[in-house]
């Protein structure tokens, strides 16, 4: 079956993508060329925008680091510690109330 016929299946179309913009396989191309699935203009037009808004992650990530890594670093640490310190005072109880049973 072509990418430009209609169908009568209830699954998805292999083009059928939210990130692509279409909802629902039988809806015509968003960008308005009159194809009944995603031309692949629009195809390369949402690839572009996901490219850069990754890139915009990277270039954000690296600055917030440079900004707070410091502190988040630190943060980390402590967050670590204080789950090792609760994991450890489960097992604590956990040998405790195994001791007072025991007996």
């Amino acid at each position: 079956m072509s990418d430009t016929n209609q169908c009568g299946c209830e699954t998805k179309h292999p083009n059928d993508s939210s990130e692509m913009g279409m909802h629902d396989h039988h809806s015509k191309c968003p960008c308005g060329c009159g194809n009944e699935h995603p031309c692949y203009m629009h195809m390369w037009k949402v690839a572009f925008h996901e490219a850069k808004k990754s890139v915009m992650v990277d270039i954000l990530k690296v600055k917030i680091k440079n900004v707070y890594g410091q502190k988040m670093e630190e943060t980390a640490d402590l967050m670590l510690e204080a789950m090792e310190a609760k994991k450890n005072g489960e097992t604590t109880l956990k040998n405790k109330l195994h001791d007072i049973w025991e007996k």
